[in-house]
């Protein structure tokens, strides 16, 4: 029996083959769009897996932690942003959590959400908290010169009391600086604020203290939920 009395139909054809690969090239096409969708719905905070930490970044004292992943913290709803989202340079490095970037010409200081760094000793601080020099040397090598956007947490103001700009500082690789410093230890959580992704922080810095990297190995040995040591 031919092709014709085997299929009930007539010999396959170029152009019936044609015809059968659209419904899945409009399939792998839309699963696309899907995924582009996603990927501005989620917004460009990186939160990490099972096993997830920075790639690509200068290591804190201590282990190296593992790769970055992006994703939104599970079983959280992405916030809608209220406040601008701004693409500037870092042109300085104050402390481990404060930058200064220039957007448009204009320079801002910027408070980074989500963590807050060892001071080193100064005018207001006759000691040092251990792990300060730590903490600005991997900000610095992080940051320093880099493209980033400064993404505002609906939660908080977009400006605090001494005119900083409060934001996550996202690099163009979408790692978000707070995730970096808290995954490397270099830096703990700041309780102070409400923050929409402060369970994945309080994750991530467990991590740390598990894996004794940075200020929770030496020679900090610090605790969490109580004051950094002296600098040594």
């Amino acid at each position: 029996m031919g092709e014709h009395g085997r299929h009930g139909s007539g010999p396959t054809t170029g152009a019936h083959r044609a015809l059968r690969r659209e419904p899945v090239r409009l399939r792998l096409a839309l699963a696309a769009l899907g995924v582009l969708g996603l990927g501005v719905a989620v917004g460009l905070l990186v939160a990490p897996g099972e096993s997830a930490g920075p790639t690509g970044l200068p290591g804190a004292p201590g282990p190296a932690a593992p790769a970055a992943v992006v994703a939104t913290p599970a079983g959280s709803a992405t916030p809608a942003m209220s406040h601008p989202t701004l693409l500037g340079e870092v042109v300085r490095v104050d402390t481990g959590d404060e930058v200064v970037v220039r957007v448009d010409g204009t320079e801002h200081a910027v408070a980074i959400l989500g963590i807050t760094a060892p001071r080193s000793a100064g005018p207001r601080r006759a000691t040092g908290e251990c792990g300060a020099a730590e903490a600005l040397r991997f900000a610095d090598r992080t940051l320093s010169g880099q493209t980033v956007t400064l993404v505002p947490d609906p939660s908080v103001p977009e400006t605090d009391d001494a005119g900083r700009r409060l934001a996550y500082v996202v690099l163009a690789s979408q790692l978000n600086f707070t995730d970096a410093a808290l995954l490397a230890g270099v830096v703990t959580v700041d309780t102070t604020q409400a923050l929409h992704y402060a369970p994945v922080f309080a994750r991530e810095q467990q991590e740390a203290v598990t894996a004794d990297r940075g200020l929770w190995g030496a020679p900090c040995r610090a605790e969490p939920g109580r004051p950094l040591p002296a600098g040594r």
